[in-house]
């Protein structure tokens, strides 16, 4: 499998312009995936194609977590929420999903904790463990424990 390094830039796919950026980088079992906010329901829709694009490899190696290092700005339009929720459940329902999603959101970043209840409620209704930390280390460590439980 060739190594996972790809954005959204490549996804536009509407004349509006996305707002905010994911870029995700594989590091088996971990997929990481930087992002800068603000998020628009456009920038949800190519990372949608993005994940659709490059899960599958990943997925056919078994069970992966994803770890979400956000910058910038959390925040969301509602429509963005509800866009990512349906496309969480869509991977979910077609077997995509990963085991578990740690966002790791620094004190500085615009809107930290505002948005954690909001996104918490999208991966529980796709059925994904989720958990939301300030710090890296224990998002990996967690990510970790999550991969081993079944």
């Amino acid at each position: 499998m060739s190594p996972i390094n790809d954005s959204t830039d490549a996804y536009a796919q509407t004349r509006f312009p996305l707002h905010g950026r994911v870029q995700i980088v594989g590091e088996w079992p971990f997929l990481l995936n930087h992002s800068e906010g603000p998020f628009n329901k456009e920038l949800v829709l190519a990372l949608g194609q993005l994940l659709a694009a490059q899960i599958p490899a990943l997925q056919a190696r078994g069970p992966w977590v994803m770890l979400a290092i956000i910058g910038y700005s959390t925040l969301a339009t509602d429509e963005a929420l509800q866009t990512f929720a349906g496309m969480l459940q869509r991977l979910s329902a077609t077997g995509l999903a990963p085991r578990a999603v740690a966002h790791v959101t620094s004190p500085e970043v615009e809107g930290a904790g505002l948005m954690d209840e909001a996104i918490a409620r999208c991966f529980d209704t796709a059925g994904i463990p989720f958990a939301s930390f300030s710090e890296e280390a224990p998002a990996r460590d967690w990510l970790q424990s999550q991969l081993g439980s079944d």
